[in-house]
């Protein structure tokens, strides 16, 4: 992979390639969902626990 920039004068924006574009937006969702995914199986590990201690 290459650059178009030859030395740190010229790079005077964003350097990857979903910049200004929809890829923002949709790496943006799923790491929301990710992470929305990771706080409800933590939920349910931990009510399940919970559970099994009262037992």
């Amino acid at each position: 992979m290459g650059s178009q920039f030859t030395d740190w004068a010229q790079a005077t924006g964003p350097m990857y390639m979903g910049a200004n574009g929809i890829m923002e937006v949709v790496w943006t969702l799923i790491s929301v969902a990710v992470c929305i995914w990771a706080l409800s199986a933590g939920s349910k590990h931990e009510l399940d626990a919970y559970k099994n201690v009262k037992k």
